[in-house]
């Protein structure tokens, strides 16, 4: 068992660090609920003979139940600060993670699984518990909100 941990460890830390951080935007968070998911990964034992990508569709609804818990939490309600890292996205689309990341927390997280992460649109629904129709709205309002802040830019 604990092969096939590290062996999704491994496989998938980069991918839901980069999730994990798009998300948040703040490397330290990320570091922390990049821990926190595995941990629960590593609880969850009788998942290991699922498929790796069934894996990886819970370790994102994980991460981003972590992240919307971090987010509801009295600290982060209460205690005000900018703080913003760069981190290296292995894309041709690198130049656009700026403007990506000012996007409101729904247009980006649908934006990142889309692109990124290469999920079609009926997986995206099916990991955030959407319709299609929804989230073919939010994709193209992102998409929308991008198109004007590059003219800006």
């Amino acid at each position: 068992m604990e092969e096939r941990f590290l062996e999704l460890f491994n496989l998938y830390k980069n991918d839901i660090y980069r999730f994990i951080y798009s998300y948040t935007k703040n490397l330290y968070d990320a570091d922390d609920i990049l821990q926190s998911v595995f941990i629960k990964l590593y609880k969850h034992q009788n998942l290991f003979n699922k498929l790796n990508d069934e894996i990886k569709k819970w370790l994102i609804k994980v991460s981003i139940n972590e992240c919307k818990n971090l987010f509801l939490s009295f600290w982060r309600k209460n205690v005000s600060f900018d703080y913003n890292d760069n981190i290296s996205y292995s894309n041709q689309n690198d130049n656009i993670m700026p403007f990506i990341l000012k996007l409101p927390t729904k247009y980006r997280t649908i934006i990142f699984l889309y692109y990124y992460e290469g999920y079609k649109i009926d997986e995206i629904a099916h990991i955030l518990n959407l319709s299609s129709t929804n989230i073919q709205t939010i994709l193209y309002r992102a998409r929308e909100k991008l198109k004007e802040m590059l003219k800006e830019d």
